[in-house]
């Protein structure tokens, strides 16, 4: 006959004493609570699977108390009488939560922000940083309203169509639809998506704006007003009587002195000027390459004058906003100051401006081209330049600068080159 076992109470088990050797205390039902020498009391149950005796372990009381226990026990025998071993049971439930605790912190990880910060780190080095914090900036703006919490996997084409298309419906500064970016944003978003497939080739995501970008609104393409040759000696001289800020001033003269373009006087740091050397370093937007300019003595004393006014130390800007020196001047504060001269040109103008008037005073097409970073088409051309013909260049901006200025007086310098 099977001893009979008085189930367990509570008050039982707080006064179960430490003793030399561990001993048990029997709830029934193979449940047993075992008393170790160092006053621990450990929940245990002994049972039977196809013929083996197995010991499992249910954790230490108080922790676990004495219906919660039994609530194992009655579990673990009705898995015993499935054939189960809880064991096994237990170990698969522990491996089924970290996998689940695995994919939550994955999908955490996969939220379109995370991974467009991580595209943006992974340009450091590779880019100037201009252009990706520009990057990131406009995402902030336009996409991590609405986006940047959601995992990549659950936004649809649709949603980010919707965000291009209202981008592009939106005015800029000028008044005029943000096409442009709508179509810059799409192109972000898409290394975005390509990031995650890398990271993760279980991904193997749809890029839907490989296919967005062709149905968003066509950007049109705006030719800059120029100064005519024929109008520049006015042009220069209004200039040279121009009662605007003085910043201002000194950007359209590097324009002019240089050939460049707007958006890289507006972003130049002194650090990229050596001035000894008379050289500027400029940086391409898109990569760390350098284009690397002659400055003629003119732009060198320009230099000189305005550092005072901006910091010059190497990370502030040369050509700051008028009203905050840690911002870039207005896009388009150049155009309205020449417009305030009376003329119908602007700031992206002056880059023309400069190409035409190299090619009217009978210049070297390949020095020109050189000199203003456009890419050749012909290839013999283009090896021809890669040369970089800086000592030619250095000559004929030189030359440029002297027959401007001899324009603010009009007793202007003949120049004739081949």
């Amino acid at each position: 006959m099977a001893k009979l076992i008085t189930p367990l109470v509570p008050k039982q088990i707080d006064n179960a004493k430490p003793k030399e050797k561990p001993y048990a205390l029997f709830d029934g039902g193979g449940l047993y609570i075992e008393v170790m020498p160092t006053g621990s009391k450990l929940w245990r149950m002994k049972a039977t699977l196809n013929g083996k005796a197995m010991r499992l372990s249910f954790g230490k009381y108080p922790d676990i108390s004495l219906a919660q226990a039994r609530k194992k026990r009655d579990e673990a025998r009705k898995l015993i009488a499935e054939g189960i071993d809880p064991r096994e049971e237990k170990k698969a439930h522990i491996e089924a939560v970290k996998a689940a605790q695995a994919a939550k912190a994955a999908d955490e990880e996969n939220t379109f922000r995370k991974i467009a910060l991580r595209l943006y780190a992974s340009k450091a080095g590779r880019t100037t940083d201009y252009y990706r914090n520009k990057m990131i900036r406009q995402l902030e703006l336009h996409l991590f309203p609405f986006v940047g919490d959601k995992n990549i996997r659950d936004i649809e084409g649709r949603e980010l169509a919707d965000i291009f298309k209202g981008v592009a419906e939106k005015k800029n500064k000028e008044g005029k639809p943000m096409t442009y970016m709508a179509k810059r944003l799409c192109q972000w978003t898409a290394e975005v998506y390509d990031l995650a497939n890398v990271e993760n080739s279980s991904f193997n995501l749809n890029n839907p704006c490989r296919s967005i970008v062709k149905f968003l609104p066509k950007h049109k393409t705006e030719h800059a007003e120029i100064i005519p040759f024929e109008q520049l000696p006015d042009f220069i001289r209004a200039l040279q009587t121009y009662g605007g800020h003085i910043l201002t001033k000194a950007a359209i003269w590097m324009l002019l002195y240089t050939g460049m373009r707007q958006a890289s006087v507006r972003r130049a740091q002194w650090s990229d000027f050596d001035m000894e050397a008379a050289i500027w370093n400029r940086k391409e937007e898109k990569s760390r390459e350098q284009h690397v300019l002659p400055l003629p003595r003119q732009a060198i004393a320009l230099l000189d004058k305005i550092r005072p006014l901006t910091g010059g130390r190497p990370e502030d800007l040369v050509f700051p906003s008028i009203y905050q020196n840690k911002l870039q001047m207005g896009e388009t504060a150049v155009g309205t100051a020449i417009k305030n001269m009376g003329f119908d040109a602007d700031g992206h103008g002056m880059r023309g401006t400069v190409i035409t008037g190299l090619n009217e005073l009978g210049y070297d097409f390949r020095k020109i081209e050189k000199q203003v970073d456009h890419a050749l088409k012909n290839s013999t051309e283009a090896a021809y330049n890669h040369a970089r013909l800086f000592d030619a260049r250095r000559e004929m901006m030189q030359e440029w600068a002297d027959y401007l200025d001899s324009l603010k007086t009009g007793k202007v310098i003949p120049l004739k080159r081949a």
